[in-house]
């Protein structure tokens, strides 16, 4: 195994290779140095000797490389290549079998394809591997000196990606001493269908603690008195990345970790990322973990086994029911959510009773089980998200509007706002007379 740093040979991507060093050496594994050269319209290849432009920044990638090797005391490769830094560098990467990318988080120029963001953010977009972006080399130099403790945070929810998240994290801790602290951000009120209450109550945050905990298990490294996770929820309703931003600057953590779903192109538009948004407003470094997914999830046709379909119990929205059940696989689950707000002033119980008389009389024929949920949350969007999570839903349906919402987008602001935060395909069923659409 390899870490591969990433170098576009400035001021800030120096301290990423050094962090990358340091690492590499405490981990004792090679480091791979590369720098892509993407400058367009140049004819660059290995046998191009006489292109100045080559020729320049691979003798000076060779001194870095040398001198970072006798420094940290590790075994360094390098090389320059040309092409689009992202597409590469991930390239190089799974071709040394790389366990962690590292880059900085500034380069020494405006990016080009600005669309798209930054080297940075690119790469975590599209890396099979955790990629630690650098704004801090010393914290990290020091503790794979043995100096000091690395302050680690997880930003992390009841959910598999969360889940291995917090195990690579807690990994870390095998390398050398490491503080954890898995942090979650949950609503300041809830009201739990089984309680059948009418009115926002508080969050029991230790009661969430303790479930954190649970869901949780046993962590790598982790023995009592030695290598001890804390467990915090930090109160807050929306902008988890921001929650989390400002977090783990309180906290003085070394390091950000979070879990990162990779949606992409117009997807990550729409619907933004709360890994994205912790890279632009985090102020110390941030390592982003990818999903890992089974061969069956790699697949060229995704299989719908989870499907969400949250409903206000009007006929408009209730037309989204019978769809969630036409596109879920066989076999698989359908959870009806309906989230009551102190404004709709509707029981849960009542609630859920009106969910379950939406059940289609061939859902259980095609073996598809069914979940009712209902929830009393002042947030709707909030709400439908998090039971996504808790669900592990694969797609969510829901109905548009015939009405245009205030921006001009004619799926309605709540449709737009989930679609935006959910960073799932989803089904949308448009009004009567018109054809269900998929936007994945």
């Amino acid at each position: 195994m390899t870490i591969l740093c990433g170098t576009d040979l400035s001021e800030h991507a120096a301290r990423a290779v050094n962090a990358a060093a340091a690492i590499a050496a405490r981990a004792r594994e090679p480091l791979k140095l590369v720098h892509v050269i993407d400058e367009l319209g140049a004819e660059l290849t290995e046998a191009s000797a006489d292109n100045v432009l080559y020729d320049g920044r691979r003798r000076a990638l060779a001194e870095l490389a040398g001198a970072v090797a006798r420094r940290f005391d590790v075994q360094v490769e390098h090389a320059v290549i040309a092409g689009f830094a992202d597409e590469k560098l991930v390239e190089q990467a799974l071709a040394c079998h790389a366990r962690l990318i590292v880059v900085a988080a500034l380069g020494s120029k405006r990016q080009l394809r600005w669309l798209l963001g930054s080297v940075a953010e690119r790469v975590v977009q599209a890396s099979p591997v955790p990629v630690l972006v650098v704004r801090d080399a010393a914290s990290v130099e020091e503790w794979a000196a043995g100096k000091r403790p690395l302050r680690v945070m997880v930003g992390v929810e009841v959910s598999r990606l969360a889940k291995e998240a917090l195990v690579w994290a807690a990994g870390l801790r095998e390398l050398g001493r490491c503080e954890l602290h898995a942090a979650q951000v949950a609503p300041l009120f809830e009201g739990p269908a089984a309680r059948g209450l009418s009115f926002a109550v508080p969050v029991d945050y230790l009661a969430l603690t303790r479930e954190l905990r649970a869901w949780a298990g046993e962590l790598p490294g982790e023995l009592p008195g030695v290598g001890a996770t804390l467990f915090s929820v930090i109160p807050g309703a929306n902008r988890v990345e921001q929650h989390l931003a400002a977090a783990g600057s309180a906290w003085r953590a070394d390091l950000l970790v979070v879990g990162t779903h990779q949606r992409a192109g117009v997807a990550r538009l729409w619907q933004g990322s709360v890994s994205r948004g912790v890279l632009h407003q985090a102020t110390g470094n941030v390592v982003c973990v990818p999903r890992v997914r089974s061969e069956a999830e790699l697949d060229d046709v995704p299989s719908l086994r989870r499907v969400l379909v949250p409903t206000d119990l009007s006929p408009a929205a209730n037309r989204a029911v019978p769809f969630a059940y036409g596109v879920a696989s066989a076999g698989g689950v359908v959870q009806l959510l309906h989230v009551v707000t102190q404004a709709s002033g509707l029981a849960a119980p009542d609630a859920a009773r009106r969910l379950r008389e939406l059940l289609p009389m061939q859902a259980s024929t095609r073996g598809i089980a069914t979940e009712i949920e209902v929830v009393l949350d002042p947030d709707v969007c909030a709400a439908i998200v998090r039971a996504a999570t808790q669900l592990g839903a694969d797609a969510i349906c829901m109905a548009a509007t015939r009405r245009p919402s205030v921006d001009g987008g004619v799926l309605g602001a709540t449709t737009q706002e989930v679609l935006r935060r959910a960073g799932l395909p989803m089904v949308l069923v448009p009004p009567i007379g018109r054809i269900a659409t998929v936007r994945a």
